[in-house]
């Protein structure tokens, strides 16, 4: 599957980052879809596959962890995940098996470039 090919879904409830992160994502050739509560992305990871789970750990309607053991709750493959925080987390919030990186905010657009050529690299 190419770079392209491979969806990222950015969940994200400030619109504004969740628009910009789309829209970077956009300019380095990844295919994005943004939601912007926690049932959005249950309902768009329901009916289609993603590559990468970018997740803001306060959302409006839920947490991180929450919307996570949703998803356990459905048997469903969870894809890797890639935490955005503005704040440091214990390692106790952080045991999830899905969870591949933190992205601490705020971060440069560059950190998560660098974090996708290590989890989805090109072809």
């Amino acid at each position: 599957m190419s770079a392209a090919q491979q969806s990222i879904l950015v969940v994200e409830d400030g619109p504004d980052l969740g628009m910009l992160l789309r829209e970077a994502l956009a300019d380095m050739n990844r295919r994005a879809v943004l939601a912007t509560t926690g049932s959005e992305a249950l309902s768009i990871l329901a009916r289609e596959p993603v590559s990468l789970l970018l997740l803001d750990w306060d959302l409006s309607d839920m947490s991180a962890p929450e919307l996570l053991e949703r998803l356990r709750a459905t048997a469903q493959a969870i894809p890797p995940v890639v935490l955005m925080s503005g704040r440091d987390r214990t390692a106790e919030e952080l045991r999830w098996p899905e969870l591949v990186e933190v992205l601490r905010k705020p971060f440069e657009l560059t950190q998560l470039s660098d974090l996708l050529q290590r989890r989805l690299p090109a072809p």
